[in-house]
């Protein structure tokens, strides 16, 4: 069932639950194909809720009406959907990557409010900072806490600060913390300033400590640890003392680089 929401007139605004019939769909797209003859841009928010499938012939119908979509992708202006199944964002990142002019950027259901926010233009950034630098007592130890959605602007900045740290050094430690990978931009991920960052890491590394992170974390870890200039070791969340024992140095204050 869809659930059209309040968000202005160059927003559609949604709430799916449970299957989707092809009335839903149907009146989605004719929302959707009267917005874009009539709009410059619009913006979509999709709020996806425990999802159960969808009628057979929905697949086939929905593509009848996919010219119209094809025609008018460069109208489609910020898109979000949200999503309590992890699938459903994948798929979202998916075919926005093989999309021409179009963009998703995928949600969290904690992250609602402030996906709404931005497709109907309130903020900026569709993610809140996801790095926190870690200031030490050691000029050579360098850290950070990563937690959430990496955008391309937060990580241009940190490459940027950890650039700059870099310089008269001829070796460094690193240590990271790891809450939430919640993935980055493809667009930061490919600018050169990036890959600047993590070759001078490379070419000075003396010790890499990272704490925390999912299971499969600590088993990628221990493969790329042998193919690395320096040691690489990884801690599990509650042994974060002993990361920073190994380094030799303690943590003096914690902040976003971006707002």
């Amino acid at each position: 069932m869809f659930e059209y929401l309040a968000a202005g007139d160059d927003v559609i605004a949604m709430r799916s639950t449970g299957r989707m019939t092809r009335d839903d769909v149907d009146g989605f797209m004719d929302r959707l194909d009267a917005s874009l003859a009539a709009r410059e841009k619009t913006h979509l928010f999709a709020e996806v809720v425990d999802f159960s499938g969808l009628d057979p012939e929905l697949i086939g119908e929905t593509l009848k009406r996919t010219p119209s979509w094809f025609s008018n992708l460069r109208k489609m202006g910020r898109i979000a959907i949200v999503a309590d199944q992890d699938w459903i964002r994948w798929l979202a990142k998916a075919e926005s990557m093989v999309l021409p002019h179009v963009s998703y950027e995928t949600f969290k259901p904690h992250e609602r409010d402030r996906a709404l926010a931005w497709v109907k233009g309130e903020i900026a950034s569709p993610h809140a900072p996801a790095i926190k630098l870690i200031e030490t007592d050691r000029p050579d130890v360098l850290g950070f806490e990563l937690n959430g959605h990496v955008g391309k602007d937060e990580l241009d900045a940190v490459s940027a600060h950890f650039l700059k740290a870099l310089e008269g050094k001829d070796n460094v430690s690193v240590f990271g913390r790891v809450r939430d990978l919640g993935g980055f931009q493809v667009g930061g991920l490919i600018s050169t300033q990036y890959f600047e960052m993590k070759r001078g890491f490379l070419s000075r590394l003396d010790r890499y400590a990272v704490v925390g992170g999912p299971g499969w974390l600590k088993t990628l870890l221990a493969t790329l640890s042998p193919m690395l200039k320096g040691e690489l070791r990884h801690f599990d969340a509650d042994d974060e003392a002993a990361a920073w024992e190994w380094l030799g140095a303690s943590p003096v204050a914690e902040r976003n680089l971006v707002s």
